[in-house]
């Protein structure tokens, strides 16, 4: 084929944005559907499906009223032109993925938007070859099925037919905003939360925190309380009470200044977050890539 997109039969391929307009109005039945489809105005598509009948002499559509309908030539050129359409797309895809491993990381939401996403643009940039798809939920997926290859997960460090690597140590703090802060000037010692509102949520017990600092409160019956904590973080921003929460989930607000701590107290927390990866699984290289540039955010042991 020359430059000019002629064949050795001299036949000129017909602009692609044509072919295009035409199999999406053949499959929509609508010349608005194919417009919506392909983010052009219904003018547009009428005009590149005129142009590409003018250029092969052969009318393709039927237009009678909003009803569209193949005619005889164009019945005959549409299976030609999906499988084209869907042969490049198959190569544009081919080559736009082929030679890159990828990987499949599950992490909580709260992990995810309030530590993971301020950092994750390093690892594209040291590492453009890995494909990472992250998968966000709240559940423990099996990792020894195959529907992830590496998981951050919060425990003890303890999962059995999984090693675990700790990535992030982890305090307890009671946090809120400072518009709350200001609101309650009371609020100056670790007792003086039994008058605030604290909100809640099933992952840290406001009961054992304070049991573990040696404080006897007396707790609401009832409350605000939260099964994802990245809403309960929300809340303390939005000046609804006082928040127990994880330090690392909190770094970005409290450097915003969004976030304060309430009391200056806090708990070394017996949990931390971990790498998760299924026991004598092999790891690939750019798996070990990952793990590797995931221990590279751990923070120094004086931080905590």
């Amino acid at each position: 084929m020359d430059p000019h997109g002629y064949g050795s039969n001299n036949q000129r391929i017909p602009p692609i944005t044509g072919l295009m307009a035409f199999e999406s109005v053949a499959r929509n039945g609508s010349f608005s559907k194919a417009a919506d489809e392909l983010s052009i105005t219904q003018s547009a598509v009428s005009h590149r499906i005129s142009q590409l009948e003018s250029l092969l002499g052969a009318s393709l559509l039927i237009r009678i009223g909003h009803s569209v309908s193949l005619a005889p030539a164009g019945k005959e050129l549409l299976p030609y032109v999906r499988e084209g359409l869907g042969c490049l797309r198959d190569g544009l895809a081919k080559i736009s993925t082929e030679g890159k491993p990828s990987l499949k990381l599950s992490l909580a939401p709260a992990v995810a938007a309030n530590w993971l996403i301020q950092r994750l643009s390093g690892f594209p940039r040291k590492h453009p070859d890995i494909n990472l798809e992250i998968n966000v939920t709240s559940k423990n997926i099996n990792l020894r099925s195959g529907e992830a290859d590496v998981a951050i997960r919060c425990g003890e460090g303890r999962w059995d037919g999984l090693d675990a690597i700790e990535l992030i140590p982890l305090n307890e703090v009671a946090v809120c905003s400072p518009a709350y802060k200001k609101a309650h000037p009371w609020l100056r010692r670790l007792e003086d939360l039994e008058r605030a509102t604290l909100l809640r949520h099933n992952f840290i017990s406001w009961k054992d925190w304070f049991a573990r600092l040696g404080t006897e409160v007396k707790l609401p019956a009832s409350g605000l309380s939260f099964s994802e904590v990245s809403l309960l973080i929300t809340a303390a921003e939005c000046s609804q009470g006082v928040a127990l929460v994880f330090d690392a989930l909190v770094e970005r607000q409290i450097q915003d200044g969004t976030l304060v701590q309430a009391v200056p107290q806090s708990l070394v927390s017996e949990r931390s977050y971990y790498i998760i990866t299924p026991t004598g699984a092999p790891r690939s290289d750019a798996l070990q890539a990952f793990i590797d540039w995931l221990l590279t955010l751990k923070p120094e042991p004086a931080a905590r």
